[in-house]
C-alpha cells in the first residue's frame, strides 16, 4: 500500500486486470464486468475467455484475450465457444450462431485481434484445433444436409484461406495435431486412436485405422471391410474379422437387438467364407429373429437348401 501511495516502482500497473476468481475453466474479470469460460496457452502466458450470448441472444456474446493479467483484445460475437489459444497469442473460436438453423462460423485471430480467417458453414460446428505455431487450424462440423455436413476443414492462417476440406472416414476426432513438414493433420480419438490425413483429405493411415478398428471391435470398420469385399471375404480376412466381431458382441448392451443382428450377419458372412455353412445359417436365423429387416433372408433361404 505504501509503495502504491508513494508511486514507487513496485506500484501496481494501471493496465492489470486482476481476476476475481479463476476456477477450473471459469474466469471472472471484474474490471471488464466479465464472467465466462477460458482456455490458456500451453506456456501459460495467454488466456482466452469467452461468454456465449445464448441461442436467443439474451446476453451479449463476448471474448477477451489476456496477456498475463492484462486484457489486450476485446470483441463481440453472438455465440463464441470452443476457444483455443497458442503460445504466440493466435486464437480461434467457434461461433455457434444466434438462430436455430444449422449454421456456425469458424473464426481465427492474431494476437492483436485481427481476423485471419472467418468461414461460415451451413452446419453446426463440433470442435476445432490449431497448430502450436498458429500457422494451421481446423474445424469439424456436425451432420447436416449439403456439402458442409460432417466436414473437416483445414486452414492456413498465415495466408488466410481454406486449404482442404473432407469428410473423415475415421469419424469425428476429439483433438488435432498438425505436421507442416508433411502437410498432415492427425486426428486424435478418445479410445487412443491417432490417424493421419494429408491436408487435401487423403487418408494416409487408413490401413492403420482398419487394423486398430478390428482390435477394438469397431462395427463400422467390420462392416466397411466386408462391404469392400462385396461380402466375399477370403478365408484369411474372415479369420481376422471373426475375433473383432466377438469383441464387438461382448461390448453390446443386452437390449441392443439391431446392432446384435448386424454383427450376427457379419459373423455369418465370415463363416460362409470359411465354408462353415451350418453355423453361418444359424447366425443368419438368429439375426433375423432379432431384426427381420437385417437383410439376410435370401441368403439364409439359399443356405437352407444346401445344409
Amino acid at each position: 500500500m505504501w509503495n502504491w501511495l508513494t508511486g514507487s516502482k513496485d506500484a501496481p500497473r494501471d493496465d492489470a486486470d486482476e481476476e476475481e476468481f479463476d476456477l477450473g475453466n471459469t474466469i471472472h474479470i471484474a474490471s471488464h464486468d466479465f464472467i465466462g469460460l477460458r482456455a490458456r496457452s500451453p506456456n501459460g502466458r495467454f488466456t482466452l475467455a469467452w461468454a456465449d450470448g445464448g441461442p436467443d441472444q439474451s446476453r451479449i456474446g463476448r471474448y477477451l484475450l489476456l496477456d498475463g493479467k492484462r486484457v489486450i483484445v476485446e470483441g463481440r460475437m453472438p455465440r463464441p465457444n470452443d476457444g483455443v489459444v497458442t503460445d504466440g497469442g493466435v486464437f480461434i473460436l467457434n461461433d455457434w450462431g444466434a438462430s436455430e438453423t444449422l449454421s456456425g462460423t469458424f473464426h481465427a485471430f492474431d494476437v492483436n485481434g485481427k481476423t485471419l480467417v472467418s468461414r461460415r458453414f451451413m452446419a453446426n460446428l463440433f470442435n476445432n484445433g490449431v497448430s502450436a505455431d498458429g500457422h494451421f487450424a481446423a474445424c469439424q462440423t456436425a451432420n447436416a444436409p449439403g456439402a458442409d455436413g460432417n466436414r473437416l476443414t483445414v486452414f492456413d492462417l498465415q495466408v488466410g484461406r481454406e486449404i482442404g476440406g473432407f469428410q473423415p472416414e475415421s469419424g469425428w476426432a476429439k483433438n488435432y495435431a498438425f505436421f507442416p513438414e508433411t502437410r498432415h493433420i492427425r486426428l486424435l480419438y478418445h479410445d487412443g486412436g491417432a490417424f493421419d490425413y494429408d491436408f487435401g483429405g487423403a487418408f494416409v493411415d487408413r490401413m492403420k485405422w482398419l487394423a486398430f478398428g478390428l482390435m477394438q471391435g469397431n462395427i463400422f470398420v467390420i462392416e466397411t471391410l466386408i462391404a469392400e469385399m462385396d461380402g466375399k471375404l477370403s478365408p484369411e480376412l474372415a479369420n481376422q474379422v471373426l475375433p473383432a466381431i466377438d469383441i464387438a458382441l461382448g461390448k453390446l448392451r443386452a437390449d441392443d437387438n439391431r446392432t446384435r443382428a448386424r454383427l450376427l450377419r457379419s459373423r455369418g458372412t465370415c463363416l460362409e467364407a470359411l465354408a462353415d455353412l451350418r453355423e453361418a445359417l444359424a447366425c443368419y436365423d438368429e439375426a433375423l429373429s432379432l431384426d427381420p429387416k437385417v437383410g439376410v433372408k435370401r441368403r439364409a433361404d439359399a443356405l437352407r437348401k444346401v445344409v
